[in-house]
C-alpha cells in the first residue's frame, strides 16, 4: 500500500477521473461562475502586482518572495486539475511548478519584448505584466476544474509547532557571518552540533513526531549547512558559481538575454540568467541575495522531496533517514551552493522523478506534469539533464527486461515521456537555440582520444579495491617538477609568452609551500572516524545495490517499489562507472554526480534496513542503531566537525584558515582590487592570477579569454599584468592543478617585486604590471 506524507481521504477513481480527477461513483460539483477560490487568486495577483512597485523594501520582499515562489505553482498545479491531496503529499510540486512558470514567463518575455519595441524585457514592469497574463491565463483555465483540485490547506497541523525548527538556519546563518566579521567559529560549531544532534534524535523518535514537523526539519537542517557556506565571504562562495554570477550580473546590467552563446554553457542557461534576473527585478532582493540566500532556500528542498517520495514505500522513520542522508553529504552543503544551475536543476529533478511515479495522477495529468517538470530542468542545467537522460534510458531498458519474469509494464508511459522530453528538449535548446553544446564535443574527443582511461591514480603495482577507494581524486605535485613542466608546456604551446630574461635565476626557483593545518588530537579516533566514513559510503552503495535488487525481484511490491529499484540499479551502474573512469569524472564531479543519485539511492538504502529490522525488538535496535552510525558517521565526518573538534583542519564553514578558505573565501579588497584591473587591462592583453587569485577575477570582471593560471617566473609574460589575492599577499601562497595533479606552492613576491610595478594595492591584494 502506498505510503503518503499526509493522510487524506481520496475518492475512487474511475474512467472521467482519469481526466478531471472526480469520481464516477460520487461525482464533485463542478465549479461556475466565479468561484470563492478564483476570486483570492485574483485578489493575490492584484497583492503582487501592488507589491512589486515598492520592492526596495525589505517588508515588500518579505512577502513577494514567498508569493513569487508559490502562487505561480499552485496556479499551474489547478489548471492541470493535479489532486490536492497529491500536492499535499509531495508539497515540493508547488515551488518547483512555480520556478517552472518563472522559468517560461521570463523567456517568453524575454523572446517577445524586443519584437514590440521593449529594448530591454527584463526590467520589473515588462516581467511582472507578462507573469500576471500568464498567471490569469492559467486561473480562467482553471474555472472548471474540479473541487478535488483544491489544495486541502487546513489538513497541515500544528503549524506552529511545524516551524520552531527553522531557528536552526538561522543560527546557522549567524555562525557565518560572526565568521565574516573576525570572530571565532563558536556559533557556527554549535549550529552544526545541534543539526547532527537533531537529526539522529528525530530518526530515533520518529515514530512520536507527524510528518510535517519531520519535512520542516529535514528543510531546516539541510537550509542550515547550506547557509553555513553560501554565506561565507563578500561574494558568492565557490568556484563555478563565481562564473555563474558574472553572467548573472551581465544580465541584470543588459535588461535582456540572448539565445546565442557559443562555448560558453553559463550564460546559456535560464537558471544563471533570466530566473535569477527576474526573481531580482520582481522581488527587489539584490542579485548577490539570490544565489547566497534564495537559492540555498530553493534547493534545501531536495531532502523534503526525497522524504515525501520515501513515504510512497517507507515508514516514517526510515523515510526520514533517506532524507537526511543526502544532508550528511558534504557534496550537499559544501558543493551544492556553488553551482547555481545545479540547485535549481536537482529541485526540479526531484519533482520530475516524483511526477513519474505518481500513481495517484492521472496519465495526461502524470505527462503534462512531467513535460513541464523536463522542459524546466533542461533549461537550467546541461549536466543533470544529460545524467537524467542516461538514468531513465537505463530504467527503460530494465523495466523493459525485468517485465518479462515480474509483474511490471513492459513500457512505463510517464518515464518515456520525461525520457523523450528531455532528450529532445537537450538536443535543441543547447544546440540549435544556444549553441553551447561544445562541452559535450569536448568530452567526445576526449573519450576518442583516451577512452574511459580507467582508475588513471593507480600507483604501479597498487591493489584495484584501494584504488577504487581512493577514486579518481588530485594527486600532490612539488613546486619544482611544476615549473619545469610547465614552463616545457609554456614553450611549445605558447610562444607569443616571452618571460624575463632572469626567470631561470636560482634565487627565484619555486618552493613548495603547505597550508598549516592545527595538530591532530586524540590521532586514533580522529583516523577511525576517516576510516568509518569510507566503510559507511560504501555501505551506501552496497545496501542500495542488495534493496533495489530486492525491490525488484521480490513478489508483492508495489510497483512504484519496483520501479524505483530498477532506477537505483541503473544509477549505481553510472557511479561505478563515474568513479572507475577518469574520462567520465572530468566531465562530471563525481561528488555532485552522487547528489543527484541518491534521490534513488537513498530509498532502496533503507527499505533494506526496514526489511532487515523485522518485527523482533533485538532486530529493531539493531537496524536503528546501524541506520543512527551511519547518519552520525557521515555527517560528523564529512561536514568539518571532526577537524573542528580533534584538530586537522575543516572547512570554511568552521574556520577563517584552511585550504578551503584560502580557495574560496573573498573579500571586499579582493573584489576592489579585481574591479580596478578590469577597468584598466585592455583587449588582448594578458592577465596571470593563480587559482586563490582566479575567482575575484571572474566573478567581478569577466576575464576568462587571455586568463593565464600560472603564476610562475618561467611562464610569467614581460608585458602580462598579475592579480595578486589575498591569500598570495598576506599568506605568501598559491596554487595550481597541473595534468590531474595539485601543486602548492611559495607565490613569487620576490620575482614580481624585481621585475614588475607594483600599480595597485590596498593592504590585502595587489596587481603588479609592467
Amino acid at each position: 500500500m502506498t505510503v503518503r506524507w499526509l493522510e487524506v481521504p481520496r475518492p475512487v477513481e474511475g474512467l472521467a477521473q482519469r481526466v478531471s480527477g472526480d469520481s464516477p461513483g460520487n461525482p464533485v460539483k463542478k465549479w461556475s461562475g466565479a468561484h470563492p477560490d478564483s476570486v483570492a487568486f485574483l485578489a493575490v495577483l492584484l497583492f503582487l502586482a501592488v507589491l512589486v512597485p515598492g520592492h526596495r523594501l525589505w517588508e515588500a520582499q518579505l512577502l513577494l518572495v514567498p508569493l513569487l515562489l508559490t502562487v505561480p505553482g499552485v496556479l499551474l498545479l489547478r489548471a492541470l486539475r493535479i489532486p490536492g491531496r497529491v500536492v499535499v503529499s509531495f508539497p515540493v510540486y508547488v515551488p518547483c511548478a512555480s520556478l517552472a512558470v518563472l522559468l517560461f514567463s521570463g523567456l517568453a518575455v524575454d523572446l517577445a519584448g524586443p519584437l514590440i519595441g521593449i529594448a530591454e524585457p527584463l526590467r520589473p514592469w515588462p516581467m511582472l505584466v507578462t507573469l500576471e497574463l500568464i498567471c490569469l491565463g492559467l486561473v480562467a483555465v482553471s474555472v472548471g476544474a474540479p473541487a478535488s483540485a483544491a489544495i486541502p490547506w487546513r489538513s497541515l497541523r500544528r503549524p506552529g509547532r511545524a516551524a520552531l525548527p527553522l531557528i536552526l538556519p538561522l543560527v546557522a546563518a549567524a555562525g557565518a557571518l560572526r565568521l565574516n566579521s573576525g570572530h571565532g567559529h563558536g556559533v557556527a560549531l554549535i549550529a552544526l552540533c545541534v543539526c547532527v544532534l537533531v537529526t539522529v534524535a528525530f530518526f530515533i523518535y520518529a515514530p512520536k513526531l507527524d510528518a510535517p514537523v519531520m519535512a520542516v526539519t529535514l528543510y531546516a537542517v539541510g537550509l542550515a549547512m547550506l547557509w553555513s557556506f553560501s554565506l561565507r565571504g563578500a561574494s558568492v562562495y565557490g568556484f563555478d558559481i563565481s562564473d555563474e554570477y558574472y553572467v548573472l550580473q551581465q544580465t541584470v546590467a543588459a535588461g535582456v538575454w540572448h539565445t546565442a552563446h557559443p562555448d560558453n554553457a553559463y550564460a546559456a542557461l535560464l537558471s544563471t540568467t533570466v530566473l535569477p534576473a527576474e526573481l531580482h527585478a520582481l522581488s527587489g532582493l539584490p542579485a548577490l541575495f539570490v544565489f547566497k540566500v534564495l537559492y540555498p532556500a530553493l534547493s534545501a528542498l531536495i531532502p523534503v522531496a526525497v522524504f515525501c517520495l520515501a513515504r510512497r514505500i517507507l515508514s516514517l522513520r526510515w523515510a526520514f533517514a533517506a532524507g537526511a542522508l543526502i544532508i550528511t553529504q558534504s557534496g550537499f552543503g559544501q558543493e551544492l551552493p556553488a553551482v547555481a544551475r545545479q540547485e535549481i536543476a536537482l529541485v526540479l529533478f526531484t519533482a520530475l522523478v516524483a511526477a513519474i511515479l505518481d500513481s495517484e495522477l492521472a496519465r495526461l495529468q502524470r505527462w503534462f506534469l512531467v513535460v513541464s517538470f523536463a522542459l524546466a530542468m533542461v533549461l537550467s542545467h546541461y549536466t543533470t539533464s544529460y545524467v537524467t537522460i542516461t538514468l531513465l534510458g537505463l530504467g527503460i531498458a530494465l523495466q523493459f527486461v525485468t517485465s518479462w519474469f515480474r509483474p511490471v509494464p513492459k513500457v512505463s508511459g510517464g518515464m518515456v515521456v520525461a525520457f523523450v522530453t528531455t532528450a529532445l528538449a537537450a538536443f535543441f535548446w543547447f544546440g540549435p537555440v544556444t549553441h553551447s553544446s561544445s562541452n559535450v564535443s569536448q568530452f567526445a574527443q576526449v573519450a576518442q582520444a583516451q577512452g574511459l582511461n580507467l582508475l588513471p591514480n593507480r600507483a604501479e603495482g597498487g591493489g584495484l579495491v584501494g584504488a577504487y577507494l581512493e577514486g579518481n581524486t588530485v594527486t600532490p605535485m612539488s613546486a619544482a617538477q611544476y615549473a619545469a613542466a610547465v614552463h616545457q608546456k609554456y614553450v611549445a604551446t605558447k610562444p607569443f609568452v616571452h618571460p624575463l630574461p632572469d626567470a631561470s635565476d636560482p634565487q627565484y626557483a619555486l618552493r613548495n609551500s603547505a597550508t598549516p593545518t592545527p595538530p591532530v588530537r586524540l590521532k586514533p579516533v580522529y583516523n577511525a572516524l576517516g576510516e568509518a566514513e569510507i566503510i559507511a559510503q560504501q555501505v551506501i552503495y552496497l545496501l542500495a545495490a542488495v534493496g533495489a535488487l530486492f525491490l525488484v525481484l521480490r513478489r508483492n511490491v508495489p510497483l512504484v517499489g519496483r520501479q524505483l529499484g530498477l532506477l537505483t540499479l541503473g544509477t549505481l551502474v553510472f557511479l561505478v562507472t563515474i568513479r572507475l573512469s577518469g574520462t567520465l569524472a572530468t566531465f562530471y564531479n563525481s561528488e555532485r554526480a552522487l547528489l543527484q543519485a541518491m534521490v534513488f539511492l537513498d530509498i532502496p538504502l533503507f527499505w533494506c534496513l526496514q526489511a532487515l529490522a523485522g518485527t523482533r525488538k533485538i532486530r529493531q535496535a539493531a537496524a536503528l542503531t546501524a541506520g543512527a552510525a551511519l547518519i552520525a558517521v557521515i555527517f560528523t565526518a564529512s561536514n568539518g566537525l571532526t577537524g573542528a573538534v580533534l584538530g586537522g583542519g575543516t572547512a570554511s564553514n568552521l574556520a577563517n584558515s584552511g585550504d578551503d578558505y584560502n580557495q574560496f573565501y573573498r573579500t571586499a579588497p579582493e573584489l576592489a582590487s579585481a574591479s580596478w584591473l578590469g577597468a584598466h587591462v585592455q583587449k588582448g592583453q594578458l592577465v596571470y592570477a593563480d587559482e586563490y587569485g582566479q575567482l575575484p577575477l571572474v566573478s567581478t570582471t569577466g576575464i576568462v579569454s587571455g586568463l593565464m593560471l600560472d603564476v610562475t617566473p618561467g611562464t610569467l609574460s614581460s608585458q602580462a599584468w598579475v592579480y595578486a589575492s589575498r591569500t598570495n599577499t598576506i599568506v605568501g601562497q598559491a596554487h595550481a592543478s597541473y595534468k590531474g595533479h595539485s601543486v602548492s606552492y611559495v607565490f613569487p613576491a620576490r620575482f614580481l617585486n624585481g621585475n614588475y610595478n607594483l600599480v595597485y594595492t590596498n593592504g590585502s591584494s595587489e596587481v603588479f604590471h609592467r
